[in-house]
């Protein structure tokens, strides 16, 4: 049985204008993404944490002068707990001014249906109760590969990247050479495990070998720190899988 152990406070840091980082707490948790226009009435949130970290999150968004309350979308990377749970309190702390919700494929289906198993695989040994949240069927919009979506005043490209889970995504911004990589490609040469279900090393190795093509400044990945040589770290994560197939974050 996994032991959620203590929480531990989320911390928010600004990388260019409009864009915010908060820290993954270390309770099986993920990092989250802010996307603002200049004003702040315009919020993107990408990914949601883990549900438990939902209140640490929402203070230190307080401290960047940026409010819950304007989050108009949320764009999920992948179903993974500690990318997904988070939604729940959102939706139940926003009530009536909901925003809207987005994920690829599979993804997008599970949340709909709350399909908890799928969220859940048995493997795991764990359930919506060791992070206090009740899986509820969501209205979901279903992004498309290549489909491009506005956040505030930025235009990104959703990129479906499989091989850690079969809805995965990154997000491409090419003017500012911003990418979102979820559990894909993280800096310092790791890569997203692909043992988990619908998982698959070759679709992984796929996906970051179609990433290294890409323009990379800032890499803003799901797991450890954010990094500004991306070119950089997705060539290194891109020799390490095609060199060994038993190294994995």
């Amino acid at each position: 049985m996994f032991n959620i152990g203590n929480i531990y406070s989320k911390k928010g840091y600004k990388i260019i204008d409009n864009v915010y980082y908060f820290k993954e707490t270390p309770t099986l948790d993920a990092n989250n993404y802010i996307i603002s226009n200049k004003d702040k009435t315009d919020l993107t949130l990408i990914d949601a944490g883990n549900g438990i970290s939902f209140k640490s999150l929402i203070e230190e968004m307080e401290k960047l002068n940026l409010s819950y309350k304007n989050i108009k979308q949320v764009i999920l990377t992948h179903i993974h707990v500690d990318h997904l749970l988070g939604i729940y309190p959102l939706l139940l702390k926003m009530k009536s001014t909901l925003p809207k919700i987005y994920a690829f494929g599979h993804a997008a289906r599970t949340i709909k249906n709350a399909d908890i198993s799928a969220i859940f695989p048995g493997n795991l040994g764990i359930g919506p109760q060791t992070f206090k949240v009740k899986i509820i069927p969501i209205d979901v919009n279903e992004l498309t590969n290549n489909q491009e979506i506005s956040c505030a005043d930025y235009k990104f490209r959703i990129i479906h990247t499989p091989g850690h889970s079969e809805g995965s995504i990154c997000l491409y911004e090419q003017e500012n050479k911003i990418l979102i990589s979820g559990d894909v490609v993280f800096s310092g040469g790791a890569f997203g495990r692909f043992d988990f279900p619908g998982g698959s090393l070759e679709k992984l190795k796929n996906s970051i070998r179609f990433l290294s093509q890409l323009d990379v400044k800032y890499l803003l990945p799901g797991h450890m720190n954010y990094s500004a040589n991306g070119n950089k770290e997705i060539e290194l994560a891109l020799r390490i899988i095609e060199s060994t197939a038993n190294y994995f974050f």
